[in-house]
């Protein structure tokens, strides 16, 4: 493994290319985007006898589908107390009932269908301030509201398997879970084309004619003409199509998995699933194995840093000392589309149209959850979809967006180093 391949690259199923599009075709229903937004799409479309294409300008699951932290739990980028303050708390609800939904259709499938994807059960969300009756009524809250069940832990049973004095108390969430997503990815393609599915990869949407009952998305080589068409991307193509572009705010994540760590890792961290804090510029991470996968860090800058492999491993000794000086084995950007408002953007774009974007940093359950609503409306006038209606497509602000982003990421860093100044301060008594 070299530091410029991913670990999931590295360690990835085989996997076989698939050929461009070179020809005109027929279907019932096009996928663009062959990201786990596609792929659950088109896995859920098939479920209800629908014929599908797939194309990919890249590679099945090239982009952040196969190159994100794995997490796959409840809920959205987006706050749950600002989705409430936006829509009201019983529509609140029924949105978390769907998101919830979402990793229940991951996990099943892959318990039942791709062993391959590792799943490993559990998310441990440790809190970086000692709060111990803030924590309780969180974890009420969520009960109350939202009728899951987050486990209060106290600060002895969270040092018990993170074994660091940065932490104190934190929420379990028992039925989520972590996961190989290249290899789910994988899995699901092919699941995808022996049931009849066809994808084309390196075959980039450049105009779609959405006009009248047969739909066409024309390809450098080929067209494809269908009856609905699904914009399962961050990328849109054609004049027609420009506005929707402007609504999608790149963003990269920084990731990378250490060298074989033996006993020290075993003597750090004695928790096998989903590992967050609740830093204001906060830290994701979890066991493989003798390796620790570390991620953390937004950056409207999509280049990837020169020090990241310095970078990381200075994250990791802030929150474990014990763990100083580690060496890592790969590291890698993943880029994430986030809309303004920090919601998926699903839902209908004109008749036949669709669109299933902006999965920002919460996508594994939210593309699964949005295959589904996306499948059973065009099935089954399902118009549970309209939950996301007040999510809208909003302009992501150009450059001004992208350094008001860009600006959030570094006051959070900021108070973090001000947290930790204050934290090591003597107290008066």
């Amino acid at each position: 493994m070299s530091l410029s391949q991913t670990y999931y690259e590295a360690t990835s199923s085989s996997y076989a290319g698939r050929h461009g599009l070179a020809h005109d075709i027929d279907t019932e229903v096009c996928v663009i985007g062959a990201g786990f937004a596609g792929l659950w799409t088109a896995r859920a479309l098939q479920k209800r006898h629908k014929d599908v294409v797939l194309i990919e300008r890249d590679t099945v699951a090239g982009a952040a589908s196969g190159r994100n932290g794995g997490f796959v739990s409840a809920g959205f980028n987006q706050s749950l107390s600002k989705i409430i303050d936006r829509v009201g708390i019983d529509h609140a609800r029924a949105l978390y009932r769907l998101s919830r939904m979402g990793v229940e259709i991951v996990r099943e499938e892959t318990l039942l269908h791709f062993p391959g994807a590792n799943l490993v059960p559990g998310y441990l969300r440790a809190s970086y301030d000692d709060d111990a009756e803030a924590t309780k009524r969180s974890a009420a809250w969520y009960l109350k509201e939202f009728d899951h069940d987050l486990e209060y832990w106290p600060v002895e049973r969270v040092r018990e398997v993170l074994r660091t004095e940065q932490y104190y108390q934190g929420l379990h969430e028992k039925d989520a879970f972590h996961i190989h997503p290249r290899n789910l990815a994988i899995a699901l393609a092919e699941t995808i084309e022996r049931a009849g599915g066809r994808i084309y990869e390196n075959t980039g949407a450049v105009d779609a004619d959405l006009d009248g009952v047969r739909k066409t998305v024309t390809t450098p080589r080929g067209k494809v003409r269908a009856e609905q068409v699904v914009f399962a991307t961050n990328a849109f193509p054609g004049a027609e199509f420009s506005g929707l572009q402007r609504t999608i705010l790149p963003v990269a994540t920084y990731l990378g998995v250490t060298k074989p760590l033996g006993e020290q890792l075993a003597a750090a961290i004695r928790y096998a699933g989903c590992i967050q804090d609740d830093r204001n510029s906060f830290n994701y991470y979890r066991v493989l194995g003798d390796r620790l996968l570390w991620g953390a860090g937004i950056s409207v800058d999509l280049q990837e840093p020169s020090d990241l492999g310095g970078w990381l491993p200075r994250r990791i000794a802030s929150v474990y000392p014990q763990l100083e000086g580690v060496g890592m084995e790969s590291v890698w950007s993943g880029i994430m589309g986030f809309a303004v408002h920090r919601m998926p953007q699903i839902g209908m774009l004109k008749p036949g149209a669709w669109i299933a974007s902006a999965f920002g940093g919460q996508g594994l359950n939210t593309t699964a959850m949005a295959g589904e609503l996306i499948a059973s409306a065009i099935t089954e006038k399902d118009d549970r979809w309209r939950l996301f209606i007040p999510f809208g497509l909003v302009w992501a602000g150009g450059w001004l967006g992208r350094a008001y982003a860009q600006s959030g990421w570094w006051s959070r860093t900021m108070r973090d180093r001000v947290d930790a100044i204050r934290r090591k301060s003597p107290k008066v008594a």
